[in-house]
């Protein structure tokens, strides 16, 4: 009698072990395409996060080349959007090379664009990453969030002297 009850228990311990193993490993709050769906939260990347995909960005620039990297960071489903994170890119006059939920902007000057705080964070970004890359902090419309303004991180580092690239997370209030 006791067998007749462990078994089944067994086996139900055995099913449950099985199916987990077999699970998809996309997020819930992620689509095929690794970008987070609008309306879903998730916890932002971290500030390491961010810098290393910036990294891997201009990694993926150096070996493919200016016109080849522009094409995929461009790419609303390319390789370089994963959630809130996508790559942007500017030339040194603050011309918009990459921008792929925003291509209307792309060839467009943003040179003279400011925040909600008057700060011109276009001319921020490029002097930051032409003088060895880093963190600058800006206020940024959020479209996950009724185009709510909000206060943003991003990271900028030069590919090389002809443009540079970023990108930015939204900082916890």
């Amino acid at each position: 009698m006791r067998i007749r009850t462990i078994l089944p228990a067994l086996a139900l311990l055995l099913v449950i072990i099985l199916v987990a193993g077999c699970t998809d490993t996309v997020s819930v709050n992620q689509n095929e395409t690794g970008a987070t769906p609008v309306g879903t939260s998730t916890p932002p990347p971290s500030p390491e996060e961010l810098v290393t995909f910036v990294q891997n960005a201009s990694e993926y620039a150096q070996v493919h080349g200016q016109e080849a990297a522009l094409r995929e960071f461009n790419n609303p489903s390319g390789r370089f959007v994963e959630g809130e994170l996508y790559i942007f890119a500017y030339d040194p006059e603050g011309t918009t090379l990459a921008l792929p939920f925003q291509p209307d902007l792309i060839g467009k000057s943003r040179w003279n664009t400011t925040d909600a705080e008057g700060t011109a964070f276009i001319q921020e970004m490029i002097a930051m990453a032409q003088s060895g890359g880093g963190f600058v902090r800006y206020q940024y419309l959020d479209p996950s969030d009724n185009n709510t303004v909000k206060p943003k991180l991003s990271y900028v580092m030069e590919v090389d002297q002809n443009w540079i690239i970023g990108s930015g997370i939204y900082e916890p209030e």
